[in-house]
């Protein structure tokens, strides 16, 4: 790489001259190289520990009588550095001896070398990193040998304890990995731990660790300290690691770089060296945006500035930050909670700058917004007020020509449990209704229920107080959010208004307003749809707040039942969880139909993210978060409640309802109003008030059942002080009261709130988030374990693998999958068996072939890999899971003797080994013979294989058309004839190599024809090119293959006289097909599917005489007897982790 010239004083410091002429010089630096010298040394130490390290390669120009050098190439690889020299030699060094003076050669050099790199600079200047970040990422790469894939995202410098002595060198974080590397005095300490492997990440300080980053995985611990910037490095580990665990919840590919970030017009935004720095960074800003201001998942945070607003309300200027995304225009002040404003860019009518008024310097540099119902924003004191008004125009041109992007998905959505093709609705489940059905207003209006004269006060009374409160504040989604609406929603949100008050605090009105008619279409898409997740919607139904009338008319439950289906074909990757009804339900009573599905919406994908998946896994976290609350806050009956182990068994059903399905459904609303407003903190605060006010009785409890009694019975009595006077009927007339269900009152839900609130208040929102990453990691590994346990011990019966190598197998095996960044099958579908949860393609299947299997070796293992790769997949669909795979590995590596032989005898048994490679196979450079692709396994066979056809068929079928057209009827049933007999044929071959005692069996096995045991000899043989000295083994293979070849020879004279007959007969019936080019005897295949025209198609063994033949060689019987340690060849390939690329299937074939 050619370099501005730059003067050098000391030429020889630290360098080696490798090459020199007149005028230049190139150079390496010591201590890279095979010198070993105590120079060297020192000098490659120093290099590692500072970031002064130059590229170890350099060239200096040099005129003969100056002592001042310049350098003008460097390059991190000899090979980049020679192409320069050469460039050199051809271009300047004839040139330079023309010269009359050094100067002149100098200038001339100098100026050339400018000139050069002038015209090597690339089009595109602002560039994704910068050029020292690459050089470092190319070192990254060459020491830990990772694939392109894997980006950098920054380095620092650090020391890695490693048997208590500390270890100064650099840590790399990339997107999947934690990477260490020092270089002390000639010894090396490579380190490279997946985020995806990572169960602990904290900060600590003690004696022996001062000040240090402690990462936990299931294997070891890591200590790291004496960082520069301990705290900057900590936030983007917890980024990493928190975006591997979001994959192994969400099964998502692989990281993605928003390439928008280099687009983006941007202002006073400081350059990273790393884009994904700059990538991460911005993410991080948009999640804490999105969570400040309730805004939809997909929005991006596009900049922010300081200003200050004017409040009519209290007509006042209020300082904060003004925030700008691709649809919305937030406002929020200094100080915490005083205002905050959300405006969405689609509302916005008229942006203008507002003149400076001299009397008044407050609303200097000033902007005026109004939106298109007249009302009127002025942020004033906007440092660049001309670049905000040109980005805010900007973005608004985006969403005056941007079309809303289609959101209903293909046909079928729900993928694991959609029907097929074509099937849109199941025959007999069609709803007769479907297409006149109608969105129902809130249920609330449909079913009134008896209000005391006191409760219709009480909700009038409130009623005028937001009236009050919108008049001077605002309404809907504009409206001024500040400390007064918090004391209106504290004190319950009137009926009449929860549905405005959700939409807008939940910012489900912002999902609503920017998806117009997506519901409808989403219901017409899902509902009849025979799939698991309708079945399990229709058995909840009828449980779904039983006690109100809505739902115990059929006009609640199918606006439940069209809610629920719509969610579910919505997102398949959620589909429909239990609690999710309940939830819906009470939604559906205060809000519109299409209103509650969006306020569901919001609230499983924003509100309380990863809580209805298939694993429940945020809710499991925020019991963890509970737990860890618990014990700072109540330490004394956290200590009890771990005693009795129950602290994780009460709190599941209050996470997943929102305490719904614990307390009276017009109690727990109050606390749902506070939830929408506050957040998921509200949940943790009413949790730990709970807790708190049962704290003595929890502590004389006996046991886990008395204390959840306890709890039950005081959530049961839980009253509403506005509607506690209300009756309820039941589906039978009976009235509903807490008397009459023997549970007495306990507290009132707007006491609960205030203690709630009054003794947690300082539970914030970051408290929650930060308690949430920590415990993520350990909830999300402890289920991945069980994941794990559970599929070992569904496959370790097959005698294959003990559970040890099992569990190393599947380790590996995951690591791998998460390496490939490829869009993952679904891991976690309760129907299907555990082992199902990892799945394989060929390309993984082969390599791991090739490192542990012993028939691994040589040029044909990887066509004998494709073999056993179809054989083994049972179902035809190009993977192999968990089960399949052990069950390939075991059969060559564990199995028994006979169980060995009956496999390698199978895999070169039509239909497994094609004619192809019988007729054609390739040879390399060094005449070696290799397999054919794979792809002749998987996509078609390329010569249809028939059976023989008795004489009785011939006669019968001499009536027919001498001829069979393309594409006729005859044609396609020999067509799927021959599919049939060729997945007929793979099954039976299946079914024999996986019997462990199938000798009864062993006479229906098709006989092996001469050109196919030629290949298995070759393949045998092929094994044991890696034993050359072991003359005794070559000798048997060479003694059982003649005494095979001759059992051959004497079967063919016996079926040669057999067959006489026969002949003669197929020829006379071949004398009435005169359009045939060549007679049955020349084309068609033996009676067990042998393909004929071959060297001779007389020939054959059978498998019995396979296995006599092949006993009778002690060195081959010992080969295939012994076993082959699965965990060790996985250590080895494990060792192979800095020589190899991190993920196996990123490499080319692996020849062992």
């Amino acid at each position: 790489m050619w370099v501005k010239p730059q003067e050098v004083l000391l030429a020889n410091a630290l360098w080696v001259t490798e090459q020199a002429n007149l005028y230049f010089v190139l150079q390496r630096r010591k201590g890279h190289g095979k010198t070993k010298g105590l120079s060297s040394i020192l000098v490659g130490t120093l290099d590692s520990v500072f970031d002064t390290k130059p590229p170890p390669f350099r060239i200096l120009h040099q005129t003969p009588t100056s002592e001042v050098y310049y350098l003008i190439a460097c390059s991190l690889t000899f090979s980049e550095i020679e192409k320069d020299w050469i460039w050199l030699q051809k271009n300047l060094s004839d040139t330079l001896t023309s010269f009359d003076t050094e100067e002149d050669v100098t200038e001339f050099v100098c100026c050339k070398i400018q000139s050069v790199i002038a015209n090597c600079v690339p089009d595109n200047l602002d560039d994704e990193d910068t050029r020292s970040f690459k050089s470092v990422t190319f070192k990254f790469r060459r020491l830990f040998n990772m694939p392109p894939e894997e980006k950098l995202v920054n380095y620092y410098s650090c020391s890695f304890w490693k048997s208590r002595m500390p270890r100064q060198g650099w840590m790399y974080l990339s997107v999947g990995h934690l990477c260490f590397y020092a270089y002390i005095l000639g010894r090396e300490t490579k380190l490279a731990i997946r985020w995806s492997d990572v169960t602990e990440l904290e900060k600590t300080s003690s004696l022996l660790f001062p000040d240090s980053i402690r990462i936990a995985t299931r294997e070891k611990e890591y200590h790291f300290s004496m960082f520069l910037h301990k705290g900057e490095t900590f936030t983007l580990m917890e980024q990493l690691v928190n975006m591997a665990m979001k994959q192994l919840i969400d099964d998502k590919g692989g990281f993605s770089e928003d390439k928008d970030l280099l687009n983006k017009l941007s202002k006073n935004v400081p350059k990273k060296n790393s884009f994904l720095i700059r990538d991460l960074n911005a993410r991080a800003h948009s999640e804490a945006y999105r969570l400040l201001f309730r805004l939809p998942a997909c929005e991006k945070l596009d900049g922010r500035t300081e200003a200050t607003l004017w409040t009519p309300y209290n007509k006042r200027n209020v300082w904060g930050c003004m925030y700008l995304s691709q649809n919305y225009l937030c406002f929020t002040s200094r100080v915490k909670n005083l205002v905050s404003v959300v405006i969405p860019l689609r509302d916005v009518m008229l942006v203008e700058r507002a003149e400076n008024q001299a009397s008044n310097p407050s609303v200097e540099k000033s902007l005026l917004i109004t939106t298109n119902r007249r009302v009127s924003f002025l942020f004033a004191q906007i440092l660049d007020r001309d670049f905000v008004v040109q980005k805010i125009s900007e973005l608004l041109s985006r969403i005056r020509t941007l079309s809303l992007p289609p959101l209903i998905p293909p046909d079928p959505l729900i993928g694991k449990n959609s029907p097929p093709l074509g099937n849109k609705f199941g025959e007999g489940d069609v709803p007769q209704n479907l297409s006149s059905w109608k969105s129902q207003p809130p249920l609330m209006t449909l079913f009134k229920l008896p209000n005391a004269a006191q409760t219709r006060v009480t909700q009038e009374t409130k009623e005028k107080m937001w009236e009050m409160h919108f008049t001077d504040y605002g309404r809907g989604i504009t409206m001024y959010r500040t400390t007064e609406v918090a004391k209106l929603v504290l004190q319950g949100i009137p009926d009449q208004l929860r549905r405005e008050v959700w939409m807008t605090f939940s910012g489900a009105i912002n999902e609503m307003a920017t998806n117009p008619g997506v519901y409808r279409s989403l219901v017409e898409h899902s509902l009849g749809k025979p799939c698991q997740a309708n079945d399990e919607i229709e058995r909840d139904l009828h449980r779904s707040l039983p006690e109100h009338p809505a739902f115990q008319s059929e006009i609640g439950i199918n606006a439940l039942r069209r809610v629920l289906s719509a969610y579910a074909w919505r997102n398949p990757q959620i589909g429909y969880c239990q609690a999710m009804n309940i939830v819906a339900s009470v939604l559906l009573i205060y809000c519109s139909e299409e209103e509650a599905f969006w306020q569901l919406a919001t609230l499983c994908e924003n509100l309380l993210p990863d809580y209805y998946n298939t694993r429940v896994v945020g809710a499991l976290v925020d019991q963890s978060v509970l737990d860890d609350l618990t014990s700072e806050h109540l330490p004394d009956l956290h200590a009890r409640l771990d005693e009795l182990g129950m602290i994780r068994m009460i709190s599941l059903s209050w996470f997943l309802t929102i305490f719904l399905s614990v307390m009276p459904y017009e109690s727990a609303v109050n606390i749902i109003d506070c939830f929408f407003y506050d957040g998921a903190k509200v949940i943790f605060q009413v949790a730990l008030a709970v807790l708190e006010a049962n704290q003595e009785r929890l502590l004389n409890c006996r046991d886990d059942g008395e204390a959840m009694q306890l709890l039950a019975d005081y959530l049961e009595g839980v009253y509403n002080e506005e509607t506690k006077d209300c009756v309820l009927h039941n589906k039978d007339g009976e009235t509903v009261t807490k008397q009459n269900r023997g549970v007495p009152q306990s507290v009132s839900v707007q006491r609960l709130i205030y203690d709630a609130y009054t003794h947690y208040e300082a539970l914030t929102a970051s408290t929650i988030e930060r308690l949430r990453l920590k415990y993520r990691l350990r909830v999300v590994q402890q289920l991945e374990d069980g994941a794990g346990r559970n599929v070992v011990r569904s496959i370790v019966g097959d005698g294959y693998f003990s559970q040890d190598e099992l569990q190393d197998l599947l380790t590996l095996v995951r690591e791998e999958l998460l390496g490939q960044r490829r869009p993952p099958v679904d891991r976690f579908d309760p129907t299907q068996p555990p082992y199902e949860a990892y799945k394989i393609d060929f390309d993984l299947f082969r390599l791991l072939f090739v490192s542990l299997s012993p028939w691994g070796h040589g040029s044909q293992a990887e066509s004998l890999a494709a073999r056993l790769f179809r054989l083994m997949d049972h179902n035809a669909d190009g993977l192999l899971n968990f089960r399949e795979l052990a069950a390939a590995l075991g059969m060559t590596c564990t199995a028994d003797l006979t169980q060995r032989l009956k496999l390698l005898y199978t895999l070169h048994l039509p239909p497994l080994l094609t004619a192809a490679e019988l007729e054609s196979p390739t040879s390399s450079e060094t005449g070696a013979e290799i397999a054919a692709e794979a792809t002749d396994f998987f996509e078609s066979m390329e010569q249809s294989v028939t059976s023989l056809e008795s004489m009785s068929s011939h006669t019968e079928d001499s009536g027919r058309e001498p001829e069979e057209r393309p594409g006729s009827v005859a044609s396609q049933h020999n067509y799927l004839r021959d599919q049939s007999w060729e997945v007929r044929s793979t099954s039976s071959l299946r079914s024999l190599v996986e019997a462990r005692d199938s000798r009864p069996d062993l006479k229906t096995v098709p006989r092996m024809s001469q050109p196919h045991f030629i290949m298995l000899w070759k393949t045998l043989y092929d094994m044991f090119q890696t034993q050359p000295e072991d003359q005794e083994l070559f000798h048997s293979i060479a003694t059982v293959g003649t005494l095979l070849l001759q059992l051959g020879d004497v079967g063919k004279k016996f079926y040669m006289e057999k067959e006489e007959s026969a002949d003669s007969l197929v020829d006379a019936a071949a004398a009435h097909l005169p359009s045939k080019q060549s007679t049955p005897t020349e084309q068609a295949a033996d009676k067990n599917g042998n393909p004929g025209g071959g060297p001779d198609p007389h020939w054959a063994i059978t498998v019995e005489q396979f296995l006599a033949t092949v006993l009778t060689g002690g060195p081959i019987v010992e080969f295939f007897s012994r076993p082959t340690s699965l965990s060790e060849g996985i250590s080895r390939l494990r060792g192979r982790r800095f020589t190899r690329l991190q993920s196996l299937t990123d490499s080319s074939f692996i020849k062992v």
